[in-house]
């Protein structure tokens, strides 16, 4: 014999439903922003590094590797990554570039009076090519 139910039981899970459900929707809007925010850091990185590679050819500017660097974070992320600035220089006497991408991440939601600082920067270096004749060594000083 089944147990019978009590008119106020039927009530009971759908308050339990109504409470747990936007706790379940905000998560998942959670986890929805962490991999969006991940992936932009990956973005930004891969970009940071190819700008650095074509700015470190023998012949190129920091120019060109800005360029390369924009061109990649258009390609992969036009959306995902706004206000993306692209900084290249050369440190360490020119012997090396510096390239650094830096972007606002698209928010999925966002709660009234409690700003999210989602914003990117990935730096990579590559040291320059240069062509030295046979017998020239690099200067170690």
């Amino acid at each position: 014999m089944r147990p019978r139910r009590l008119r106020g039981d039927a009530g009971a899970s759908t308050t339990e439903f109504v409470i747990l459900t936007p706790a379940l929707i905000l998560a998942i809007m959670m986890i929805v922003q962490a991999g969006l925010y991940y992936h932009a850091v990956s973005v930004a990185s891969a970009a940071a590094q190819d700008g650095a590679r074509a700015a470190s050819l023998q012949g190129a500017t920091t120019t060109e590797g800005e360029a390369a660097a924009r061109d990649l974070v258009d390609t992969l992320a036009p959306d995902l990554l706004s206000g993306v600035t692209v900084q290249g220089q050369l440190v360490d006497g020119g012997e090396v570039v510096r390239m650094s991408v830096r972007g606002e991440v698209a928010e999925v939601f966002s709660f009234p009076g409690a700003p999210f600082d989602l914003s990117v920067t990935e730096t990579a270096e590559q040291v320059r090519e240069r062509f030295r004749p046979r017998g020239e060594f690099p200067d170690r000083t």
